[in-house]
C-alpha cells in the first residue's frame, strides 16, 4: 500500500526540532492530523505544545524539519486565516473583548460568514458550554479543558 499524499492531510509534521539557545525544547516530532477530526495537542507546562503551535502557523522557525497545513506551509497559504485560526496566547486579545467578538472581528476582517463562528463553536462542543461563546478567551480555553 503506497503512502497518502501529503495534501491528504489536514496537518503534516515531520522531524520538526527546535532549539532556543542551544536548549532543544523540540526534538524530532511527528504526527498527522486528518481532514476533518478534531485533535487534542495534550502535554504537561512547558512540554512544547505552544511551540510547535507556533511553528506550525509560522509565528517562528524550525531549526529543522517542516510543518504542513494541507500540503503547503503556513506561509503559502493564499488566504490562511480561511484555513487556519489559533488564539495560542489569551493575553494577546483585548482585554474588554469576548471570545466571541474576537472570533466576530477576525471573521469580519477575513471576509468569514458570521454563520460560521457558530458552526465552528458547536463543531468542537463549545456552544452550548458553561460561559458559552460569549466568556472571555481565558474561560473560553478553560471550558475546553472542562470538556475533554
Amino acid at each position: 500500500m503506497s503512502r497518502p499524499d501529503t495534501a491528504a492531510y489536514a496537518i503534516e509534521v515531520r522531524a520538526l526540532s527546535k532549539s532556543y539557545g542551544g536548549k532543544l525544547v523540540i526534538d524530532d516530532l511527528s504526527f498527522v492530523v486528518e481532514p476533518g477530526t478534531v485533535t487534542g495537542f495534550l502535554g504537561p507546562n512547558g512540554s512544547g505544545k505552544s511551540t510547535t503551535m507556533r511553528l506550525i502557523v509560522g509565528l517562528d522557525r524550525p531549526s529543522a524539519g517542516t510543518a504542513l497545513i494541507g500540503g503547503v506551509e503556513y506561509a503559502q497559504l493564499h488566504r490562511p486565516l480561511l484555513t487556519v485560526g489559533t488564539l495560542l496566547d489569551s493575553e494577546a486579545v483585548h482585554p474588554g473583548r469576548t471570545a466571541y467578538d474576537h472570533l466576530l472581528y477576525l471573521a469580519q476582517t477575513q471576509r468569514i460568514p458570521v454563520t460560521r463562528i457558530i458552526d465552528v463553536l458547536k463543531l468542537v462542543g463549545l456552544r452550548d458550554v458553561s460561559g458559552g461563546a460569549h466568556s472571555a478567551p481565558e474561560s473560553l480555553h478553560s471550558s475546553l479543558l472542562d470538556s475533554l
